[in-house]
Parts: structure tokens; sequence; C-alpha cells
């Protein structure tokens, strides 16, 4: 065995030597990079997951609404359009209720921005310009078009919370795009 690696090595120059080594770095970043990859895609799976989660979340709130039950917490119960009519009635805001879904004792206090921790768990837009955006959830209001596609505009902190509300959440995610989870009323 060593006879036969003295032979290989024997007739080569030194410019064999630095290709090899080329040839060995390369190797070395394709599976550094592969596993930084790795990772990025697996936290981008569980924000995914979350987003369900909280989706899932909208929609039993639909269903308890309707029914009439109690909802926790308080300031995201959406009021009906007859309400709205009604003085005296205060609808509940878009900054109040998503506050309270990620505040402590929220039921979405444990999520957190898994792209970059220091970033925020939720925020009005995937802005290339603000680098913490990376990983954040984005709620986006989707208003009825008759003539094609709803329109999409981001769900401003003062919007009112009133029943058939479309919402459409979404994940912004390394390359600053959105991944689409799902929508939901309200």
């Amino acid at each position: 065995m060593g006879k036969n690696i003295q032979v290989l090595f024997r007739d080569m120059r030194v410019s064999d030597y630095f290709f090899i080594l080329a040839v060995i770095a390369n190797v070395l970043l394709v599976i550094y990079l592969g596993i930084g990859n790795y990772q990025n895609a697996a936290k981008v799976a569980a924000s995914q997951n979350n987003a369900e989660e909280i989706i899932t979340w909208f929609e039993t709130l639909a269903s308890k609404n309707e029914a009439n039950e109690p909802i926790e917490p308080v300031a995201c119960t959406p009021i009906d359009e007859d309400e709205k009519l009604i003085k005296g009635v205060k609808p509940n805001h878009w900054k109040n209720c998503v506050e309270a879904l990620f505040a402590a004792k929220g039921p979405f206090e444990s999520y957190v921005n898994l792209l970059n921790p220091a970033g925020p768990a939720y925020t009005a837009k995937c802005n290339k310009t603000d680098l913490l955006n990376s990983g954040a959830l984005i709620f986006e209001k989707l208003t009825p078009n008759p003539a094609g596609p709803p329109g999409v505009s981001p769900l401003e902190p003062g919007e009112r919370l009133v029943s058939g509300l479309q919402i459409r959440l979404s994940l912004c995610d390394t390359g600053f795009y959105l991944i689409r989870i799902g929508e939901f009323k309200l």
C-alpha cells in the first residue's frame, strides 16, 4: 500500500498539489454552507408551523364569536357590522389584539423570530432595509375586489376588528420574500 501511494505522488508537480488543496477547500466550503442552509430551512419550517397554529387559533376565535362564547384575550374580540352603528360600542384595534397575543400570558408568548432572535416576532411588512424583519410574521388585510383578486395592504395598528375582516398571514423569509401561510376571517 505504501509503495502504491509513493508511485501515485512521485510524478506530481506543485500545481497538482495546489489543485488538490483547492478541491478539498471547495468540498469543505460546500459542506459548511449546506449545513447552514439546512439549519435555516429547519427554522423556516418551524416558523411556518407556528404560523399555522396562529391561523388555527383565529379560526377557533371566529367560531367562538359566532357561538357568542367568551374570547381570550378580550382585545381580539371583533364587533359585528350592526354593533358598529350603535353608539357607545368601542371596537377593538389590531394593535391591542396582536400585542395581547404575543405578550406575557398570551397564547403565543413563546413564539419568537427563529431566524433573527433579536428581531420582532411580527411586523407590518417584509422590508429589505430592516434586516431584523427576516423571520417575522406579516399580517395583511385583504379587501375584496369584484373584478379580480383581493387587494392586499398592511394591517395598520389602528385597524378596527370587525367580523368578516379577512387577514392573510405570511412569513418573511431569509431573502425577504413572503411565504404565504394562509388566510382567515375574524
